[in-house]
């Protein structure tokens, strides 16, 4: 219910305005004072909407007690209406103007303009509480922000800042920010940047989360994430712009800590795996000279024993334990290729692909396809081991999951880069960047990206179910 307070040292003027106004606005409380400083006292404490104010009282007249409800902030913005008879010239119009009255009515009261009168004035009070609110609204929304809230005008002049922007900026007192342009506090080599961001906020209205390098107010300078947004007046022209900066130095240097562990790691990566390729050819190597060359011995020992005058039983016995031997041979063999094939260090990767794709030929009955030439690939002995096992985890891939019975690898050199392509006509896949490490031949695909990253090279997938996949190594021509 709004409140209506009316004060004039004339009782019969209250009841009269009571009558009028419960007549008129029935929704309404009508509260009266016989002195200034009664009214004064009632204002304080009930908070009227409108206050009906008498100018000529014993004590404190109309003009004093307007007066002193200006001043307090709690009374400030209730609307005061003169009424007196007394209001017939321009100066005493001028003065109750002048000390924050809002209206004038002249006694004898028409109840029809009074009503009028008091119903705009608790329309502008109704207005001016929901305007109050809203500003106390993002007021706490703007000071409670962990980010630190600024505005500029179109000329880049600072016009608010909040208590964060304030902290971010090392500032004591908000006023040595206000009237400053804002590009001071922005390190020089980013002024044209940031110029362009607000050029673009100027056409687009918003935009989101741009990084620059800002300015304390001791010189320091910090990491700032920025958002703007375009203020507009009322008839929709552009007149400044909101700005939100979060101060993201510790999340800077976190990424950038993060990014050196990461090389490190794929450094070590790197490392670990020609470690491995090392300890594989030692112990291919060790196969070969020692447990192949017993195994071939104690086969060439045995055999002889066939043809010697021995028990037909016996060189039954003989004849299966030399099948024995070469079977364990021949698989020994294989696992001396498997581990470290000498093809790829005596001849290259182009010849030990080759010999790759024919052992899948002869175990998979999958038909095989090769073009390149080993003079295109001027590389160093660490990158062919690497491309070789790439190479070999895609061949997997292809075995393992497409259900293709055509594999094609070819190998191309561009103006920049080496290409290897390995294609099959197999059942393909959805491929995205991001294909999860649960997903079809996920980690061995994870595994390759890693791999090449050690000496800046990228895997392309193309794929689509159904219809097959090719996936291409491109690596740097000088690495």
């Amino acid at each position: 219910m709004r409140k209506i307070l009316a004060i004039d040292d004339q009782l019969n003027n209250l009841k009269l305005i009571e009558t009028v106004l419960y007549k008129y606005i029935p929704d309404c409380q009508v509260l009266t004072a016989l002195s200034g400083e009664e009214g004064i006292k009632i204002a304080e404490e009930e908070l009227p909407d409108t206050i009906l104010l008498d100018i000529v009282m014993p004590g404190i007249d109309g003009f004093q007690v307007c007066k002193t409800l200006k001043k307090n902030k709690a009374t400030l913005h209730i609307p005061v209406i003169f009424i007196s008879a007394i209001i017939n010239d321009s100066e005493s119009i001028i003065k109750g103007l002048d000390i924050g009255a809002d209206a004038f009515l002249t006694k004898p009261i028409n109840p029809a303009e009074l009503s009028a009168q008091v119903k705009v004035m608790l329309r502008i009070k109704q207005a001016e509480d929901d305007l109050i609110k809203e500003s106390e609204k993002y007021r706490i929304i703007t000071e409670t922000s962990p980010g630190a809230i600024t505005t500029i005008n179109l000329k880049g002049e600072i016009t608010y800042v909040s208590n964060k922007a304030k902290e971010i900026f090392g500032f004591s007192d908000y006023s040595k920010m206000i009237g400053r342009s804002a590009y001071e506090f922005v390190v020089p080599e980013h002024h044209v940047s940031i110029k362009k961001v607000m050029a673009i906020v100027l056409k687009q209205s918003i935009i989101k989360d741009y990084e620059f390098r800002f300015i304390r107010f001791d010189g320091e300078e910090f990491f700032g994430q920025i958002s703007a947004s375009l203020l507009k007046s009322i008839k929709d022209e552009a007149e400044g712009f909101i700005l939100i900066i979060n101060d993201i130095t510790k999340r800077k240097i976190n990424e950038r800590k993060l990014q050196e562990y990461q090389v490190k790691l794929k450094k070590l990566n790197s490392e670990l795996i020609l470690a491995e390729e090392k300890e594989r050819r030692r112990i291919a190597e060790y196969l070969h000279d020692g447990i192949g060359q017993t195994l071939s011995i104690a086969y060439l020992n045995l055999s002889s024993l066939v043809n010697k005058n021995i028990s037909p039983d016996v060189q039954k016995i003989i004849r299966k334990s030399s099948e024995f031997l070469n079977d364990s041979i021949i698989k020994s063999r294989t696992l001396i290729y498997d581990l470290s094939p000498p093809i790829l260090y005596e001849l290259g990767l182009i010849p030990a692909i080759k010999w790759k794709l024919d052992q899948i030929e002869n175990q998979y009955d999958i038909k095989t396809e090769f073009s390149g030439e080993e003079k295109l690939l001027d590389i160093t002995a660490d990158i062919r081991i690497l491309l070789f096992r790439i190479v070999n985890e895609l061949l997997s891939n292809v075995i393992k999951h497409a259900d293709s019975d055509t594999i094609k690898i070819e190998v191309t050199k561009g103006l920049k880069k080496y290409y290897i392509s390995v294609t099959d006509n197999g059942n393909g896949f959805e491929y995205s960047y991001e294909t999860k490490l649960t997903s079809t031949g996920g980690f061995g695909l994870f595994s390759v990206n890693e791999r090449l990253d050690t000496f800046k090279g990228k895997l392309i997938i193309e794929s689509e179910s159904g219809k097959g996949t090719k996936a291409t190594v491109s690596i740097p021509l000088k690495i």
